[in-house]
């Protein structure tokens, strides 16, 4: 069976997939992470198009713009640098957890995920976390939930 690279559940491969750069900002891509919530191509569609090859064109927006948008990714599948020009991404303060009707769980602020035994697994500002256990991507969510059927009786 062909499986869509978009789809929930698709394979994935590690790290950092794609990086982009101009002389003000890095935009950093990670499909590991990603989980197509589409934030980045409604906000700023002249920069993040699915259909345009490569699918970031940072030419399309000032910096500022595509750091506030790269800030909307929920899932930090999204990061990026700024020059000396463009502040660095800060964590929010305080650090929330939001519970997605039927999905995973978004974390901001200053995150520090350890797995068993301590070990760290990531250091960041923004994480989701699979919250059905069918993620194939632990502990972050692949969307995988959608495949599944999830539903969280307690939040419907």
């Amino acid at each position: 069976m062909d499986m869509n690279p978009y789809e929930a559940g698709a394979p994935r491969t590690k790290g950092a997939t794609r990086s982009y750069k101009t002389d003000e900002i890095r935009v950093l891509w990670d499909a590991t992470r990603c989980i197509h919530t589409a934030n980045c191509l409604n906000l700023l569609p002249a920069v993040f198009d699915i259909d345009a090859q490569p699918w970031v064109q940072l030419s399309g927006a000032q910096a500022s713009e595509i750091a506030e948008t790269v800030r909307a990714c929920p899932t930090g599948a999204l990061r990026y640098e700024g020059s000396d020009t463009l502040p660095q991404e800060e964590a929010d303060d305080p650090t929330t957890v939001e519970v997605r009707p039927n999905g995973p769980l978004y974390l901001r602020g200053r995150l520090h995920v350890r797995g068993p035994g301590g070990k760290a697994i990531a250091e960041e500002y923004r994480i989701a976390l699979c919250r059905c256990g069918a993620s194939n991507n632990k502990p972050y969510c692949d969307a995988s939930h959608r495949l599944i059927g999830f539903r969280d009786s307690a939040l419907s």
